[in-house]
């Protein structure tokens, strides 16, 4: 279930330096996250046939779809999708009948992964997005004391505003994390489940 903490609380993310420091430009030219809303119910069911059609749609407007991290319930999604502007993203949404809440341009990464990567946690972690607007140090060793370990991290273009994927043993854990590291974040949200186009 997504749980958001106010703009109040803090959260480090490695050992050294900002994220700006650390970030690598992503292998695609245009990346972007697509946060989207959906009834609960209407995502249960979507089968390779369903996938192939989103696939298929985006490929006429040369869009990708790399990976969809959501809640709990499945009523949020926040979708790692490449093309070639964000007018042609918006777009393909429209042309397969996908909602779009928000659309922002991520070109970088911290601990990037590869395009369709599977991220596998431990049993028993949750995983967890966390949003954060401002630079932020990155402090894993301090996240570790709290057994939260980043496995990937989105940037905006100018660096200052990130996606942070998290493994952690429960929510408390990633709160304890970022209020002993002191750089402010927007939201934390479980994202336990994860839809890939194939």
């Amino acid at each position: 279930m997504m749980k958001a903490i106010a703009a109040a609380t803090a959260m480090t993310f490695g050992a050294t330096g900002t994220m700006a420091q650390a970030a690598e430009p992503a292998p695609v030219a245009h990346r972007y996250l697509i946060e989207r809303t959906f009834p609960e119910g209407a995502l249960d069911g979507v089968d390779a046939a369903a996938k192939a059609k989103v696939n298929a749609g985006n490929q006429s407007l040369g869009v990708g779809w790399e990976k969809s991290y959501t809640n709990a319930n499945k009523t949020k999604t926040y979708c790692i999708y490449n093309g070639p502007s964000e007018a042609a993203v918006r777009d393909a949404a429209k042309l397969n009948g996908l909602p779009v809440d928000n659309v922002t341009e991520i070109p970088f990464s911290y601990k990037s992964e590869p395009m369709n990567a599977v991220q596998t946690i431990a049993p028993g972690n949750h995983r967890y997005l966390v949003t954060r607007r401002g630079d932020a140090a990155i402090n894993e060793a301090n996240d570790q004391k709290f057994g939260v370990r980043l496995i990937t991290s989105y940037l905006t273009t100018d660096q200052r505003n990130s996606y942070s994927i998290y493994e952690a043993p429960d929510f408390a854990s990633v709160e304890k994390a970022a209020r002993a590291g002191g750089a402010p974040f927007e939201s934390i949200s479980e994202i336990p489940e994860t839809l890939y186009p194939r």
